[in-house]
């Protein structure tokens, strides 16, 4: 190691002090490892926090705890009761769940038999006494019929859970069942032990189906719940992180190992990646609370960006050694500074998992440089004769002083990709960019979603109102609009409260129009069915004593336990506001024509509309708005900085990272690929990528080991960042797949940056040179 080279007594220091706060960090990792420090699972990470009223976070908070918690299993197979027996037992012995909701399935007649002569269904509500007569004879006479002369000669009680609870689950041989055009679907539903982000219970729930395929390999078996996605999601995240991890170590080991041939160079590239792996790690653990398996699969890709630094210090000795190292430290600085900026651009975004995987690469990039600054200044490995082979036949990819062709054919290619970004360049705010299941899962949950006739409960109204009366009667009111949307097809299902429990006015009056039937209509039919008279007064007599139905009386009621979701009670819509009551309508599938409906319906002060997909894809079309600006506004910024420093020379820098940004718009445009968030995100790495080749490429135009460095390094990132493309996850596909076409046009790019050195600029870089030697 020459003098030059050698490292001060400031930078010994400094590489004591890193040392030091690498193993405080190693220690931090030991014991929230020790501690049991949940991963993160949640496929719901990316989505952006939610900025809404108070009244809206309540209802969302409800509608959690309903479906979040929970699951559906259909089941069809030969000895329905066999199987259903033998998957309850699995479940149970694996402690996944808590009980199964058998008893949520079963018609609440004897629960509603109080209250039979306040329930009246509509066709009976506006019946004369021959039509009452006529039905109370049918029910009679009919065989099998469970009519009662005494209690409710007339099946009001029948004629409203007909009406009212429409439910296409029907008992069969004691079971819940649905059915389609192959048979029946037997249901098997309940409640998790725990939440359903508990990786060790999607262990256990997920091995405790396994088995029951494996039982019994005829049977067919559809799940619906958030647990199987979250457990799909986080074995997806866990094969990446193996994948693509490994699968970028071992493409980047090989690609080094090719161009160096020395095991010690091949340790000193891979040891800043290690330690910036080691400081990142722990803290963003600690900083966050929680570790995301998506910020470790993104994560997994820091071993490309890492290594660039290592790239430029170890090509230089290889290929320079008589260079002193300083030379060096201001444009690794400035490729630092400009990563830094792509990726903490991330934490202006309101996506908690973006700002996580931003704070991981760039601590991660951090520990790395610093690597890189402090340590391996102090190792010199002997280079191999194959390196300074690569580097001249890599060297001769440069452009010649005069090459008008080219130049010409860039520039037309440029106008073309305007052209292109200009005309076709479209966007696109599909939230399943954010959904990180198979397919076939998604298709199963819909499935069974159609099959039970279940809102999502990704759209509702919220109905507010002062008395729980008042409630009932503007929940009544709401079902003459949306029952003709549902019968015109307009609006697939919906559910509220006032199906179960009318207003105490309704149930009033149709007491009212009992005690009339009953005063008319049923001595008429008591001498019809040849009855004794005495009947007349046994029938009439429960009628004097009637209990009023009310909202808490249902939900203590086993079928009412499911319309829990339903009931948000006494809520706030503002802090200053008095505290009112408030029901939600769960709504299903819309199409536009009823979204408009629904809309109109919400005008009403008291009626709120919300629709969670509408709202995210507008937020998320929002953020990539904002994307676009700060892109834009970095790519003006960094133009006046490399101005002010480079002077003429600026375009140098900017041209790999502008033209491989104006590149990939272009393609995308060119193959209708609709722009996204995670797209644009993709474009602000591979800016900040792009401009590590930029400086190097105008701090050393004519050096090779710069280019050497610089083409290792696009390689090394596009097998990090490209491996993201394969990735499942819709958004780490995108980013990924931005980042493949980006950063293989800025290599592409940068013979052009280096085209062309001018003699001052030759004396310019000699004078510094010796400047700095001195």
């Amino acid at each position: 190691m020459s003098d030059t080279q050698r490292p001060t007594r400031v930078e010994r220091l400094a590489a004591w002090c890193w040392a030091g706060l690498l193993l405080g960090c190693t220690i931090l990792l030991a014991g929230l490892l020790s501690q049991g420090t949940p991963l993160d699972t949640r496929i719901t990470a990316l989505l952006p926090e939610p900025h809404q009223t108070a009244l809206l976070e309540q209802a969302e908070q409800r509608l959690t705890q309903a479906f979040e918690d929970r699951f559906v299993l259909l089941i069809r197979g030969d000895s329905p009761a066999e199987l259903i027996a033998d998957l309850k037992a699995r479940l149970r012995d694996s402690a996944s769940v808590l009980g199964f909701d058998d008893d949520m399935f079963q018609r609440p007649d004897t629960a509603l038999a109080p209250y039979r002569y306040r329930l009246l269904a509509e066709p009976l509500a506006s019946a004369d006494n021959e039509a009452w007569v006529q039905r109370g004879l049918t029910r009679l006479f009919t065989p099998g019929s469970d009519a009662d002369p005494r209690r409710d000669p007339f099946g009001l009680l029948d004629a409203w859970l007909e009406q009212r609870f429409d439910s296409p689950i029907r008992l069969i041989d004691g079971q819940p069942a649905i059915s389609d055009r192959d048979g029946y679907w037997f249901v098997v539903s309940s409640q998790l032990s725990t939440s359903p982000y508990d990786m060790d219970l999607q262990r256990r729930l997920t091995a405790a189906l396994s088995s029951f395929r494996d039982a019994h390999p005829d049977a067919e078996l559809l799940r619906s719940g958030l647990v199987f996605h979250a457990a799909a999601g986080a074995n997806q995240a866990k094969r990446e992180i193996s994948t693509i991890g490994l699968g970028s170590l071992l493409g980047i080991g090989l690609l080094l190992w090719g161009t160096f041939r020395r095991g010690a160079i091949l340790a000193s590239l891979l040891l800043p990646v290690v330690c910036g792996v080691v400081f990142a790690l722990p803290l963003t653990w600690w900083l966050f609370g929680t570790l995301n398996l998506l910020t470790l699969a993104f994560g997994a890709s820091l071993i490309g960006i890492a290594v660039d630094y290592a790239l430029h210090l170890q090509c230089a000795r290889q290929l320079a050694p008589e260079q002193a190292l300083t030379r060096l430290w201001p444009g690794l600085l400035l490729g630092l500074v400009s990563s830094l900026a792509a990726y903490l651009a991330q934490l202006a975004t309101p996506l908690p998992g973006l700002r996580q995987m931003a704070t991981f690469t760039a601590l991660g990039l951090i520990g790395a440089w610093l690597t890189v600054r402090l340590w391996l200044p102090w190792f010199s490995p002997r280079p191999h004769i194959a390196t300074t082979r690569i580097a001249a036949q890599l060297n001769r990819l440069r452009l010649p002083p005069r090459a008008p062709y080219r130049w010409s054919l860039l520039a037309l290619l440029g106008m073309f990709a305007v052209t292109l970004i200009v005309t076709r360049l479209t966007a696109n705010d599909d939230l399943r960019q954010l959904n990180p299941s198979p397919a076939t899962l998604i298709a199963e949950q819909q499935r069974v979603q159609t099959l039970l006739e279940r809102p999502a409960g990704s759209r509702y109204l919220v109905v507010t109102a002062e008395q729980e009366a008042t409630l009932l009667e503007r929940l009544e009111s709401l079902e003459a609009p949306l029952a003709k949307l549902r019968a015109q097809g307009h609006l697939a299902h919906y559910r509220h409260l006032a199906q179960a429990v009318p207003s105490p006015a309704t149930q009033k009056a149709n007491l009212e129009r009992v005690r009339q039937v009953y005063a008319t209509a049923l001595p008429e039919w008591i001498a019809n069915a040849g009855l004794p008279p005495k009947l007349l007064e046994a029938a009439q007599a429960p009628l004097r004593t009637v209990p009023l139905l009310t909202l808490e009386a249902w939900l203590k009621m086993s079928a009412g336990r499911a319309d829990n979701m339903l009931w948000l009670g006494e809520v706030s819509a503002s802090k200053a506001a008095n505290p009112e009551l408030a029901a939600l309508v769960i709504l299903g599938d819309a199409d536009e024509m009823a979204r408009h409906a629904l809309t109109r319906l919400a005008a009403a002060s008291y009626i709120h509309y919300h629709d969670r997909v509408a709202t995210l894809s507008d937020h998320l079309a929002q953020l990539r708005d904002q994307i676009a600006l700060w892109l834009t506004a970095a790519a003006m910024g960094l133009a006046l900085l490399f101005g002010w420093r480079y002077r003429r020379r600026a375009w140098r820098v900017l041209l790999p990272p502008l033209g491989a940004v104006v590149a990939t718009l272009a393609l995308f445009s060119a193959l209708g690929v609709g722009l996204t968030l995670f797209h644009l995100l993709g474009l602000l790495l591979v800016l900040g990528i792009g401009l590590d080749a930029g400086i190097f490429s105008t701090e050393h135009p004519d050096s090779p080991a710069a280019w050497l460095a610089i083409s290792l390094s696009c390689a090394s990132s596009l097998l990090a960042f490209g491996l993201l493309a394969f990735s499942a996850t819709p958004a780490l596909h995108y980013l990924g797949l931005t980042c493949l076409i980006g950063l293989a046009a800025t290599w592409v790019l940068v013979p052009f940056a280096r085209a062309d050195t001018s003699r001052l600029t030759a004396e310019h870089e000699h004078s510094r040179d010796g400047q700095q030697e001195t």
